[in-house]
């Protein structure tokens, strides 16, 4: 296996971000889709998350066909078990469906309750247990975590526990770039919070937290980090975020394939 191997793109609806949609900053115009960002990032594994886009998924699926995994995002799944159902319907047909996303899951959990809705981690035990033995293959159900919203020390974190033990995996995610530097201390929070559940990192190529490009510093600065912790087994691969602005020339993005160019065909056990 290559390192190249352990790594995922977060894919959304091509051009979702152009021309400051959703208010992160963004004015520019891109045109690569989830299938292009991979061929271009040089990886043959994504998350597909449509952020609220009305999109056609069998043609994602589609165009997804000589990738090695694909995962669909599902957030509310507790609530509307029909979305289990449809990404099994979907793996029939896709073999290399094997994997379901919680995004933002605590802010949307957060938001939830204060509608009213109750969010339970016993119900999402059951999801996570529907995707794992299903009549077709297992499925993995991930969640994002971002590192602002766990402490250093855990004390505050116990609620959140039940939650975090209910899926197969955690991304860890970093909203702001300022606080990249904090990532190994809250990484160790994270093994000590949910000891057994799988990790991966997230690594964003644009500055959505501060609403700004991300620097080739900072991307150089992650890739280095995760490498060292996927090559130790501490956690199992890393995310890029995302297609949507692969094909502008942002330093962000040439460093990562310089770095991809460099460590991505490495032998690892």
């Amino acid at each position: 296996m290559k390192l190249r191997d352990k790594f995922w793109q977060w894919g959304h609806p091509e051009g979702c971000y152009n021309n400051g949609q959703d208010g992160y900053g963004h004015m520019a115009e891109s045109r690569m889709t989830p299938m292009e960002g991979c061929l271009y990032l040089g990886i043959s594994k994504t998350f597909m998350v449509p952020v609220g886009r009305k999109i056609n998924r069998r043609q994602y699926n589609k165009s997804f066909k000589t990738l090695s995994a694909v995962g669909w995002e599902c957030f509310g799944v507790d609530k509307y078990p029909e979305k289990v159902e449809q990404i099994i319907e979907e793996s029939k047909e896709f073999p290399n469906i094997t994997a379901a996303v919680l995004d933002d899951f605590v802010g949307k959990s957060k938001k939830r309750r204060e509608e009213g809705e109750e969010v339970n981690a016993d119900v999402l035990i059951k999801v996570r247990e529907r995707f794992n033995n299903n009549e077709v293959r297992p499925i993995d159900l991930w969640m994002v975590l971002y590192t602002r919203e766990f402490a250093l020390d855990g004390v505050d974190d116990a609620p959140l526990r039940p939650f975090l033990d209910s899926v197969n995996g955690i991304i860890m995610w970093t909203w702001e770039e300022k606080d990249v530097h904090l990532i190994p201390e809250k990484f160790e929070a994270l093994k000590k919070l949910s000891p057994n559940t799988r990790k991966m990192f997230g690594c964003y190529l644009y500055n959505f937290g501060e609403r700004k490009l991300a620097t080739a510093k900072a991307v150089r600065w992650q890739l280095d980090f995760y490498r060292e912790k996927i090559l130790a087994g501490e956690a199992e691969g890393v995310v890029f975020h995302t297609n949507t602005m692969a094909d502008l020339d942002y330093e962000s993005y040439d460093a990562a394939l310089e770095w991809m160019d460099i460590h991505g065909d490495e032998e690892i056990g």
